[in-house]
C-alpha cells in the first residue's frame, strides 16, 4: 500500500525553484487549466501542481517580506531597519 503524501508538502522540484520560475510555471498551469480540451485526470494533476506552486510562491514572498530592510540615514550613519508593514499602507 502506498503511503499518502502529506497534503501540505511541496515536491522537491518545486521547492528548488526561484520565485520567478515557480510563478512562470504557475501562469502556464493556469493557462492549461483554462483550456477547454483538458481531461479530468489532467485537470486534477495540474490543479495539484498549481496548488503546490502557489504555496511555494507564497512562502517565498513571506520570506522576502521578512528580509526587506529600509536604508535610513540618521546623523550621517546609514543603518538597516526592518520594514514595518503598517508604514507602507
Amino acid at each position: 500500500m502506498k503511503k499518502q503524501k502529506k497534503l501540505d508538502s511541496i515536491p522537491d522540484d518545486i521547492s528548488a525553484m526561484s520565485f520567478e520560475e515557480a510563478y512562470a510555471e504557475l501562469k502556464a498551469a493556469t493557462e492549461r487549466l483554462e483550456a477547454e480540451e483538458i481531461d479530468l485526470e489532467t485537470t486534477i494533476r495540474e490543479y495539484a501542481r498549481a496548488s503546490a506552486l502557489t504555496k511555494h510562491c507564497a512562502m517565498l514572498l513571506d520570506k522576502a517580506e521578512e528580509q526587506v530592510r529600509v536604508l535610513t540615514e540618521s546623523e550621517g550613519v546609514i543603518h538597516l531597519e526592518s520594514l514595518d508593514p503598517e508604514e507602507v499602507e
